[in-house]
């Protein structure tokens, strides 16, 4: 599927197959998200399909396609890590990289897909140069992202960057609005103006977990005890909370520093947030800022979950009554 936010990279990306100008290396990257997966899916089919659509998509229907649809093509190879939040190995990429040297068995291109490519360990990514410095022929690799800064400069230089962006809100709600999708102006704003992960969101459990995370952020402000709420949060998804924490003191910022409402990522919460605006103190809330982004930047290695929060809400008590 090409969604309507990236018909530009779609129509670029076989304007350069029309002209013989395929890179032998692409590094799709944006916020999360955004479908990246999915062309990456697509353009593989495309590019491996016999019958092409008149707008360059796969036809679905040839025998290729079915062989893409049955994960068994041999010209079609996909990588990701083994394991969740575990790195890409070296012997992963290694294999990779020699069935890439082999020729096609369909006679026409070979494709790989990395996905989560910033997760390749040091050696894996050192492992994948020799393949884009030196590609075989008809080789296209594409490497997929929601952080390429975690990727070597090594590897970011020798592909081909291609970036999706969030699409303009009237686009994305128009789509999330045709496919079903409940609360869509606000999971929009909740995901950054990610439409996938929007949907995600809505048809998940974890935005109530939101609700928690606020109610202790008020309560702890209006001195209830820490204990409770940190124990409560600290049975919900880490990263979700991390990121809306990370919002909500932002938000207060925005507000600070005259921001518009309009801007608020808990836009819902307008009311709660403005009255925490004369009782808090921006520099505080900018270290409170700063000790979130490192617990993201760790979120892999194993902590305390109760401990964590009941520190994170002793912060909040303590920056928020600093004003």
């Amino acid at each position: 599927m090409i969604y309507p936010w990236q018909q530009n990279q779609w129509q670029q990306i076989h304007q350069q197959i029309a002209q013989g100008r395929l890179p032998h290396a692409l590094l799709f990257k944006g916020a999360e998200g955004l479908g990246k997966l999915d062309f990456a899916h697509e353009l593989t089919a495309s590019l491996l399909c016999k019958q092409l659509t008149p707008s360059g998509q796969s036809c679905g229907t040839c025998e290729a396609c079915k062989l893409i649809a049955a994960g068994t093509h041999p010209d079609f190879l996909w990588l990701e890590p083994e394991e969740d939040n575990k790195p890409i190995k070296v012997d992963q990429v290694r294999e990779l990289c020699a069935s890439l040297s082999m020729t096609s068995q369909f006679g026409g291109y070979k494709v790989a897909v990395i996905a989560l490519a910033d997760n390749m360990n040091i050696n894996a990514a050192n492992s994948l140069l020799k393949t884009l410095e030196e590609p075989t022929e008809n080789t296209v690799l594409i490497l997929v992202s929601s952080r390429p800064h975690r990727l070597p400069i090594t590897i970011r230089s020798r592909c081909q960057n291609v970036l999706f962006q969030q699409p303009e809100s009237g686009v994305a709600e128009q789509w999330m609005t045709e496919n079903n999708t409940a609360d869509a102006e606000l999971m929009l704003s909740l995901s950054h103006g990610s439409p996938l992960l929007a949907c995600k969101l809505a048809a998940s459990e974890v935005v109530a977990h939101r609700k928690s995370l606020i109610e202790a952020l008020l309560g702890v402000a209006n001195n209830q005890a820490v204990t409770e709420h940190a124990a409560k949060l600290s049975k919900a998804p880490g990263e979700y909370l991390l990121s809306w924490l990370y919002d909500w003191i932002s938000d207060l910022l925005k507000l600070h520093q005259g921001g518009a409402v309009s801007r608020l990522v808990h836009s819902d919460y307008q009311n709660e947030l403005q009255q925490m605006v004369a009782g808090s103190n921006q520099q505080g809330l900018f270290g409170l800022l700063d000790e979130v982004i490192q617990l993201r930047r760790v979120q892999s290695i194993p902590l305390n979950t109760q401990m964590l929060w009941e520190d994170l809400l002793i912060s909040w008590n303590r920056q928020i009554k600093q004003g």
